[in-house]
């Protein structure tokens, strides 16, 4: 019988130590940080020697990371957009030659996830004239989608078109790649 009860007892003391168990909550807040993009590098043209044809010549353009972490899934829209290719000589030379608008293009890219699960941006069907006077869309993350980091990178050269009737000179042209926050 003393060892029923020390039974007992023994069952009972450890049913209490279940009994009495301790739970607090814990909280976190994540606060949201920027649209961008890293920095791109365009290279310079090889340079033609002019011979009464039009010819082409290209660059590269190195890849960028898109990021969104503002975590908003508000959806986001990268644009390029280039200059007109103007006379450049140590600095833009005032009422010098430029090549014709709509004379940059540039491949469509390719685009995957950088360590993020959010659905992957939708590409815009390419290539794209680039020195047109406006933003060209490439492409787009749909609301919900797009959150975090992505790598883009070109499906080749930038190319220039160079008419055969163009001024022997240096021309410049400045591209710019934006991050612009919406679908």
């Amino acid at each position: 019988m003393l060892v029923v009860m020390a039974a007992v007892l023994l069952l009972t003391g450890t049913m209490t130590a279940v009994a009495y168990a301790s739970t607090d909550p814990t909280n976190i807040t994540i606060a949201g940080g920027t649209l961008n993009i890293s920095s791109m590098t365009v290279g310079d043209f090889a340079g033609v020697t002019l011979s009464g044809s039009a010819t082409n010549d290209t660059a590269t353009m190195t890849p960028f990371t898109m990021t969104d972490a503002r975590g908003l899934g508000s959806g986001w829209n990268v644009t390029v957009q280039a200059t007109q290719f103007s006379e450049y000589s140590g600095g833009y030379v005032p009422s010098g030659r430029t090549l014709a608008v709509s004379s940059l293009s540039m491949p469509q890219p390719t685009v995957a996830a950088n360590g993020t699960s959010s659905g992957v941006p939708t590409i815009t069907s390419g290539p794209f004239i680039i020195d047109s006077g406006s933003a060209v869309k490439i492409a787009s993350a749909a609301t919900d989608n797009g959150m975090g980091a992505y790598n883009f990178t070109q499906g080749g050269s930038l190319t220039l078109s160079i008419p055969a009737n163009a001024y022997a000179a240096s021309y410049r042209s400045e591209v710019t790649v934006s991050a612009v926050s919406g679908p």
